[in-house]
């Protein structure tokens, strides 16, 4: 049996991928401050592409200068990022990894808006709870220049030679927070009942589709659950959303959980340090002086609670994935903390999910793909101490606890 479900080739649209173990979508703080690609970014990669990894899709990327959400944060929302664009596809290429662009708009969720930009905006005037941005409604007539931001994010990426997009709308960013009742309290065509907070989300696909054609490949990322007690989505409007999408010819889902605000419910594992880490390297260095004080005097009974509610397991997200699974036609794919080759085969040879994807994992062992059937002493292995989260958007990601060794190790 072995790992042979994550060799085996898969169809995404009209793209054929060689296998599937694919890279998920992180923060990688490597960017120039405008939002170009670096070398520093592109050597994060190499080593993935090295390794063979059959897709990778790039750090939430954001798609207008209004969107931009974390300090170094790579950009798609100009035709001046196209040669880094470019470069990044053709390096994903030589090595035989397909690359997807992930389109996003941060909404509320950044601890301030970008240089230039007066304030944050989303579906309704509702304080964002971790980073404590209060953000205005998005009027009427600011939505066609949304979409369309989207659209144009999605043209640059296939003139860049890449090979398909993901659109975010899961974590608690802009499209995130129109799915989400928390968030979204509109009472117009865009808010009200769960149909009409999709619309957005539907809006913006179709403009990107139209945009890239039927032949270029698009997929979303979407919460199975926003973690949020109460006021959350629920995983049957998240089904409904997914299959009106796969009707107007949605290539595939990436099932995740989460919000910003129900932090960090996105991931999993260990926490002693994180709240600290974040305060002092990470992106709430930025936050107000009354909140970084708060948050460092509540971090140990924080952290204490985290462990507990988020203990470290692999496919965290398949019991919402499965339901996905049987409700469409098109790829479905998982992430939640996988990075052994038994749990990841398992996931797919179940039927729960057609493919799996990997964060942390190849965060530790960028040449994790390379890797699946080599003996597990022999290669590196995520720990999940969250290092490498507690300090994105402030120093960039990589691999923090030296007892992994991994190639892109660096102590803090």
């Amino acid at each position: 049996m072995g790992t042979a479900p994550l060799h085996t080739p898969i169809r995404i649209g009209k793209l054929d991928i060689g296998g599937r173990l694919f890279k998920s979508a992180t923060h990688e703080t490597r960017a120039t401050e405008d939002g170009a690609v670096t070398d520093e970014l592109l050597d994060f990669y190499r080593p993935m592409v090295e390794a063979g990894t059959p897709l990778i899709v790039t750090g939430n990327m954001f798609v207008s200068w209004q969107g931009k959400s974390a300090y170094r944060q790579a950009g798609i929302h100009s035709d001046q990022m196209l040669p880094g664009l470019k470069e990044w596809a053709d390096l994903a290429h030589s090595g035989g990894s397909k690359l997807f662009a992930q389109l996003n708009h941060g909404g509320r969720q950044m601890v301030r808006p970008a240089p230039g930009v007066p304030e944050a905006i989303s579906a309704s005037a509702r304080r964002e709870k971790a980073q404590g941005t209060m953000p205005r409604p998005l009027r009427l007539d600011e939505f066609p220049a949304l979409i369309e931001s989207f659209a144009a994010a999605a043209a640059r990426a296939q003139n860049a030679g890449m090979d398909g997009v993901q659109i975010q709308m899961s974590h608690g960013y802009m499209l995130s927070q129109f799915l989400s009742p928390e968030s979204n309290r509109r009472t117009d065509a865009y808010g009200g009942n769960a149909r009409s907070r999709m619309q957005l989300p539907l809006e913006i696909y179709r403009a990107v589709r139209q945009r890239v054609g039927p032949d270029f490949a698009v997929i979303i990322k979407l919460n199975g659950t926003d973690t949020i007690p109460i006021g959350g989505v629920r995983l049957d409007d998240q089904i409904e959303l997914a299959l009106r999408l796969q009707d107007e010819g949605l290539d595939g889902v990436e099932v995740t959980r989460g919000h910003f605000a129900s932090f960090p419910s996105t991931t999993s594992g260990h926490f002693r340090g994180y709240v600290t880490a974040q305060l002092t390297k990470g992106a709430m260095q930025e936050a107000s002086m009354l909140r970084r004080l708060t948050f460092r005097a509540l971090a140990p009974v924080i952290e204490f609670g985290l462990e507990r509610a988020f203990p470290y397991r692999e496919g965290y997200n398949l019991p919402q994935a499965q339901e996905f699974t049987k409700a469409l036609d098109i790829p479905v794919i998982t992430v939640g903390g996988f990075q052994t080759p038994a749990a990841m085969a398992q996931a797919i040879r179940s039927g729960a999910t057609d493919a799996v994807a990997s964060a942390r994992g190849l965060i530790a062992n960028p040449y994790l793909y390379r890797d699946l059937d080599k003996p597990r002493t022999e290669v590196p292995a995520c720990t999940y101490c969250n290092k490498c989260i507690g300090v994105a958007g402030g120093l960039p990601i990589a691999c923090y606890d030296q007892t992994v060794g991994s190639p892109l190790a660096r102590t803090l």
